[in-house]
């Protein structure tokens, strides 16, 4: 009886959502306090280790966004084309993604700063091998892994609302709204507002096609912390 609701509630669209969103805040504060506990620091000297090795937010990124949601994958044997992995919409997806957020998002960077990206060097160099895993861990923290966290929380929040075939749904409304706030908690209002604006678009190509890979594409390249991790490479 105890395995049967245990397996109800792990299967709950409400149950998952909620501690994803949770985790989002309280897996990340404890994956910075085992990073502060591995390097022999304390709590008052966090913004400095954390600072001077920024490479290390890696970790609560991939901890915070992308634990619970492949978790609940596996737990549920998800099909991956439930979250855009597909073949199905593909090319639409590429191509909406490559108009209307990488050209228009590059295109508009270019004509104000006559540049694409500007003001990303990490400042510090890493040896091979750890050059070459912290920007590939980045690139994919910071860039496939967080449009998966966001589209499968639209797609969960649409089996609570019922709205899995609109477009315009209410479990990608409900999630640009609370993917705004969190990031309001963690960095400032202009860059929640500003990555809001862009996964909302993002979002809204996914619902039309029922495809995730234009969108992935096209936060890697735009992102702008995809590009720091990168340049660790070469640093």
């Amino acid at each position: 009886m105890k395995q049967n609701k245990l397996f109800t509630i792990l299967h709950s669209p409400v149950f998952q959502v909620i501690a994803t969103w949770i985790w989002v805040l309280v897996g990340g504060a404890i994956t910075a306090l085992i990073i502060l506990l591995v390097n022999g620091v304390d709590l008052s000297s966090a913004p400095k280790i954390l600072g001077e090795k920024q490479y290390l937010a890696t970790y609560i990124e991939i901890v915070s966004v992308g634990l619970l949601p492949v978790v609940f994958s596996l737990i549920c044997k998800d099909d991956p084309a439930q979250y855009g992995f597909s073949r199905k919409g593909l090319v639409k997806s590429l191509i909406l993604s490559g108009l209307f957020v990488i050209a228009a998002l590059f295109g508009y960077a270019f004509l104000t700063n006559g540049q694409l990206m500007s003001g990303l060097s990490p400042g510090y160099h890493l040896d091979f091998p750890w050059n070459l895993w912290y920007a590939v861990l980045g690139i994919f923290a910071y860039g496939p892994l967080e449009v998966f966290f966001f589209m499968w929380l639209v797609t969960n929040t649409d089996r609570i609302f019922k709205s899995e075939n609109r477009t315009l749904s209410r479990g990608l409304l409900v999630t640009v709204v609370i993917f705004g706030i969190t990031h309001i908690l963690i960095t400032n209002i202009y860059n929640a507002f500003y990555t809001s604006a862009i996964f909302f678009v993002l979002g809204l190509i996914y619902k039309y096609t029922r495809n995730s890979i234009g969108p992935m594409i096209a936060w890697t390249l735009i992102n702008g912390q995809v590009w720091w991790v990168a340049q660790i490479l070469w640093s």
